[in-house]
């Protein structure tokens, strides 16, 4: 499976090294003397690591007709993806034809990827009959989702241990972004050029910015090769931020018209997700592009946008909206108030500015009819506290205190646990020794946010 040895040999065994049988016979007959009457060429072949050396320039033809357009362009390259079992065989004698022949380095990085292994860690083999049909596997759930399962699975360097519960997590991801792309699609009958919802301006602003911050993330994974945890990020942000809860928070009222700019907002938005999720799951970015908009281009070779810095203040804001949509949601949940029934929500807090420009949206989200801030507990409301402040819900439902009692102790003894374990660590001069500066004041900041929390619940309890 290499280059053919170019030995020629005659009825004697005696040989001659040439190019073609001709050059052989001129050769012999220069050698020896007299003309030959037959010569065979050697059957035997090169090592097959021999001819693969050759691999980076010859395919360009760099060895055989040097400095033409195409090696000058190509070589050297950028990545050279293979297994860490041929490291010596190619990887090394790549590298040494490259400085022998070319005088360069073939190429600047080795991404070695891992073995396949089932779910059990053992080596894909016919004989174990643990090694799955690709191609079924693509007809079952589609070649994007087998992609997807394949790399969410494949950290840098380490082996895959394959699972087809993964593939089904792929799937799942694909119809989440179709059953978003219909959506989406909908507002399209609702658009009135003269209807503005101001009301959508956090959301816009938010989601501008996770978008940024989680670009420059991925943008740093993948100059890093941590290809699976670039696609973690990606599917939380799209199947997350993007569907659960940005489209959740500008998508129109049953009888509401839908306003241009969110709109062609939106559609921007589900643009640069496909873009950045399109080369680990080709096909579905692919026509969920062409399904948004008139296009003219295909997305394989639209230009990368570059990511803005975000603005740390709005995506804390952001965070502070999910925390509380989910915080009041639960309370809601526990304390048997239906969805359709309004409350009214009271804030018990020292800092009520980043509260002003997410409370339309927090209005629409927990059906509240009603939020205002407060200086002292409310009577007569179930009580929760979210982050460092206290929220009080009332609503026409009968109080359960035995039941809010209980919550909030339980959450008061997961908060002392949290604690402990915090100091014992800050108590740990082996870890003080040796952490870093950041890692010590993030340690410090939870342990202060736990005693805020505390103190918030324990006076909460005494009301009660």
């Amino acid at each position: 499976w290499g280059h053919r040895i170019p030995a020629w040999y005659d009825a004697d065994g005696q040989v001659v090294v040439a190019a073609t049988e001709k050059e052989a016979m001129q050769l012999y007959e220069t050698q020896f003397g007299k003309p030959a009457t037959a010569l065979k060429q050697d059957e035997d072949c090169l090592d097959t690591w021999f001819s693969s050396w050759l691999w980076p320039f010859e395919v360009f033809k760099g060895y055989s007709n040097p400095g033409n357009a195409e090696i000058k362009y190509y070589y050297p390259t950028n990545t050279l993806v293979t297994a860490p079992e041929i490291i010596f065989f190619w990887v090394a004698r790549m590298i040494m034809a490259g400085y022998e022949y070319m005088d360069a380095k073939p190429f600047e990085t080795v991404y070695f990827t891992g073995i396949v292994r089932d779910k059990l860690g053992r080596k894909m083999s016919k004989s174990l009959g643990n090694s799955p049909d690709l191609l079924a596997l693509i007809d079952q759930y589609g070649t994007d989702a087998v992609r997807f399962g394949i790399m969410i699975a494949s950290p840098a360097g380490n082996d895959i241990l394959f699972d087809e519960a993964a593939l089904e997590q792929g799937r799942n991801f694909n119809n989440k972004m179709w059953n978003a792309l219909k959506l989406v699609k909908l507002w399209e009958s609702k658009l009135d050029a003269n209807y503005e919802n101001k009301q959508n301006g956090f959301a816009l602003r938010w989601f501008r910015n996770r978008l940024d911050e989680a670009r420059i993330e991925i943008n740093q994974m993948m100059d890093q090769f941590r290809l699976s945890e670039a696609l973690k990020t990606l599917y939380s942000l799209i199947w997350d931020d993007f569907c659960s809860w940005y489209l959740e928070w500008v998508k129109p009222g049953m009888e509401q018209p839908m306003d241009a700019h969110t709109y062609q907002s939106t559609i921007d938005y589900f643009t640069e997700l496909m873009e950045m999720l399109h080369p680990f799951m080709p096909f579905i970015t692919e026509e969920i592009y062409q399904h948004l908009e008139n296009r003219n281009k295909d997305l394989c070779v639209r230009q990368v946008k570059t990511s803005s810095a975000p603005n740390p203040s709005i995506i804390l804001q952001g965070r502070l909206l999910q925390d509380l949509i989910s915080g009041i949601r639960d309370v809601r949940n526990r304390q048997q108030i239906k969805p359709r029934e309004s409350i009214k929500l009271f804030i018990q807090t020292k800092d009520r500015e980043p509260y002003g420009s997410i409370s339309s949206i927090l209005y629409r989200q927990v059906n509240a009819e009603e939020i205002s801030f407060c200086e002292e507990a409310v009577a007569g409301s179930y009580n929760t506290v979210i982050g460092k402040d206290s929220f009080y819900i009332v609503s026409e439902q009968p109080i359960d205190s035995g039941s809010q009692k209980e919550s909030l102790e339980k959450e008061l003894a997961h908060l002392k646990g949290f604690l402990l374990s915090i100091e014992k660590k800050l108590g740990n001069e082996k870890f003080m020794a040796n952490a870093k500066p950041e890692v010590v004041a993030l340690e410090q900041m939870k342990k202060s946010d736990a005693e805020t929390k505390i103190k918030v619940i324990e006076e909460s309890l005494a009301i009660l």
